[in-house]
Parts: C-alpha cells; structure tokens; sequence
C-alpha cells in the first residue's frame, strides 16, 4: 500500500511538472544545436557559476559562501592548475565572470530574494591574473542599485531583480536578469567605471526560463543566453546583435531536454569559437563541461 501511495504521489508530481513545462512559452524557429557531454569537472568546480578564458586555461568561479577565487582549469590536463584568491573582497554570491579587452569583470550580484543592497561587479586586470601569483588585488569595484527597484523586501525566488548573466564591451556591461516572476529578462546598462552607479533598465525580451549565463561574440556578432525552465536547460542566439542599441536580427533556440534536471550554469565562446558550457553539481549530476555542437 505505501508503495502504491508512493507511485500516485510521484505520478501526481510528474503530472504537475509536465502542466508547467507547457506553460512555458516556446520560440520558433528551433536551432540544430545539441548538448555534447565532455566530462566531469574537479570537486572543487562542484558549485561553480561561471566561466572565462584566458592563457590557455578557463578560469572558474563558485557562487556564494565559496572561497574568493579563481580557478584556472587545464581542458588537457582535466585538473585545476591554479587558484587565485581575490585579496580584500567576499564572495557574496558570484554568478558570472566575463571580460573585456584589459579587465576581467566578476558579477558579486545574485540576489534570489531580491533584497541585496550591496550589489558589486569585482574588476581585475587580465595582465595581472596571468603573473605566476597565487593572490590578485581588484583593480577597482562598481558598486550598483537597479533603476527601477524601489522595494527591498525579501521575496524568495520570485523577483525582478536576481541576476547571474553579462556582458562586457570596451566600456559597458550589460546584465541580464534572472526573473523569478515572468519569462522575461530585464537588460541593464552599466559603464565599466568603478563607481557607484544605478543599472539603467534598457530593455525587456521574452525567455523560456530563468537566465544563468551570457557569452558574446563582437567578431561575428553573436549573442548567446543560457539559462533552465524548472528542469530543462535551454540556449537562445541572437544574431547580429548590437550593444549600443539593444537590437538583433534573428533569434533561435533550443531546449534540452536529453539533459532533464541539469542546472546550465557558465558559458564561453572559446578563442577557436568553440562554446562550452558547465553545469553545477545538483543532486545526483555533478558538475560537468559540455560543448555545444550542431547536429
């Protein structure tokens, strides 16, 4: 009898789960692209939130509660060769690192209640990470509030105001929020100066799920959002893609749903335009790498 209880529970659950998933709104035309499974990533990269390459090595970083630091990853060795821990700063919750020409820019900006008051994007010189050095100092921090944000009260998973995906160009970031509340994410703009500013609200665009990562691509234009519904991860691209005004040509995508309960994390178009992405570990999947392919 429990276990025939246990079954209809289940079924009741599964049942709830596929009403929501097709409440998720859909984007046509759907991509040819599929999830390539490359391998398990170092216990230590078990939380991990995002990624960034630099000198032969992708550079990892944990959410929050984790060590300050960097984590250089050898995809030939399959080891971490280098941690570099961030001097004078906390990792409140790191969610993406991305990079300019000169800096690296780490985004101290998840916020799942919504409540944060101490929002921070850590800027570091690319020049000085790549010294044999096992601690780095900031170059500066930006400190930001959200333009359109005028209740702080907690809301657990269910605000505007969560993020864990940008941008950076020559001298602006763009962020890209991961909203609790709607299949939307909010754009704002910052400039790479470190002070305190307000992220300006720029635009809105339609999602099936909840943003995680961001990777851009200036040579050919290309934009590239990472994110999961409840249990399946999914990527949008969105072509000829222009910073300055917030526009695009086309727009495709594609759920994953070969990869049911893996929570997509990181993101990075690679200096041979290859596109890996990682995976934190939940439950019984582990943090792992995977490539991007066409099918």
């Amino acid at each position: 009898m429990f276990r025939f209880i246990q079954t209809k529970i289940a079924l009741f659950m599964l049942g709830i789960i596929m009403v929501l998933l097709a409440c998720i709104p859909r984007e046509e035309p759907e991509a040819s692209y599929r999830l390539a499974y490359i391998r398990e990533l170092p216990a230590v990269l078990q939380e991990n939130s995002g990624m960034t390459e630099l000198g032969n090595l992708i550079w990892f970083i944990n959410d929050g509660g984790n060590e300050p630091a960097l984590y250089g990853y050898s995809m030939e060795q399959d080891a971490v060769l280098r941690t570099v821990v961030v001097r004078d700063v906390v990792n409140t919750d790191w969610e993406d690192i991305v990079q300019n020409e000169n800096y690296l820019f780490i985004g101290d900006f998840g916020n799942n209640s919504g409540d944060r008051t101490n929002l921070r994007i850590h800027i570091i010189r690319k020049s000085e990470l790549l010294e044999d050095t096992d601690t780095i100092t900031m170059a500066g921090t930006i400190a930001f509030s959200y333009s359109d944000q005028t209740s702080f009260t907690p809301q657990v998973e269910n605000t505007p105001f969560d993020c864990e995906a940008f941008i950076a160009t020559r001298d602006s970031l763009y962020l890209f929020t991961k909203n609790w509340q709607e299949f939307e994410t909010r754009i704002y703009s910052l400039s790479i100066e470190p002070e305190t500013q307000v992220a300006k609200l720029r635009t809105k665009w339609s999602v099936p799920g909840l943003v995680t990562a961001a990777a851009w691509a200036p040579d050919n234009q290309e934009l590239l959002l990472l994110g999961y519904t409840p249990l399946i991860p999914f990527i949008r691209v969105y072509t000829e893609f222009s910073p300055d005004n917030l526009t695009y040509q086309d727009r495709v995508g594609r759920d994953f749903g070969d990869f049911w309960g893996t929570q997509t994390e990181g993101i990075l178009i690679s200096s041979d335009n290859t596109v890996y992405i990682s995976s934190e570990g939940v439950l019984d999947n582990n943090a792992s790498l995977y490539r991007l392919e066409f099918e």
